[in-house]
């Protein structure tokens, strides 16, 4: 998907009027939706909820992200320091840290839940968690090692026995650690890779950081993650 910001202002400049001169001017102002039908004649079939996020944000900033997506890096060592005094000053999490995807997805209905395949880090300390996330974010996942993952949340009557056949705590996702990878609606993780992180309250104040570097990502927060995947 590397050159699909420059397809997509191709296809848009179909509607723009050559002028007399044979120039032709996008306007600064041109805003990317999903409800253009030359944006839409652009996109890889069946990828519409990946491009959900830059609805309504600048067509040529879009563009220039999307260009940029194949080269995204991961963090450095000395970044993710950075990043960890960022989201706790004090060096030490509170004791409380990492609570609300417990509280916040128990609202989320099971038979939403259900269709998103997840994968709760709550292995490790909240820092090792932090550069397990870069590790997999910019590696992807290793296939030669097991990697268990389970649904985001599931109806009340298929939860007795589940934990057991998953390997989680009532058949879904564990919820206690600092981030929950999940994958493209319907699909496992293993098949579409990661395409939603939802990070915990440890770090919200980094949301914006790890937006940044991995763009292709949608990063939601835990205490906003029902209301997110309930819409999708």
């Amino acid at each position: 998907m590397g050159n699909i910001g420059n397809i997509i202002l191709a296809s848009v400049r179909k509607r723009i009027p050559i002028t007399l001169n044979g120039t032709q001017y996008l306007p600064t102002n041109y805003k990317f939706s999903l409800k253009d039908p030359y944006i839409l004649e652009a996109l890889p079939e069946g990828s519409i909820d990946k491009f959900v996020k830059f609805e309504n944000q600048n067509l040529n900033k879009v563009c220039q992200t999307l260009n940029n997506l194949t080269t995204s890096k991961g963090f450095s060592e000395g970044e993710l320091k950075a990043l960890y005094l960022k989201a706790f000053p004090n060096i030490k999490p509170p004791s409380d840290a990492n609570i609300d995807a417990m509280v916040y997805l128990n609202s989320l209905s099971g038979k939403i839940g259900q269709n998103f395949d997840a994968h709760g880090m709550a292995k490790g300390t909240i820092s090792e968690q932090l550069k397990e996330l870069n590790k997999l974010l910019t590696n992807g996942i290793d296939k030669t090692k097991n990697f268990f993952t389970a649904p985001l949340a599931l109806p009340a009557e298929a939860i007795q026995g589940a934990g057991a056949g998953l390997g989680t705590a009532g058949g879904c996702a564990y919820r206690s650690g600092s981030f929950i990878l999940v994958g493209e609606k319907s699909k496992l993780i293993e098949e579409s890779g990661i395409k939603h992180v939802i990070v915990n309250d440890a770090y919200y104040k980094i949301i914006n950081d790890l937006q940044r570097r991995f763009p292709e990502i949608n990063f939601v927060r835990a205490d906003k993650a029902t209301e997110y995947f309930t819409k999708l």
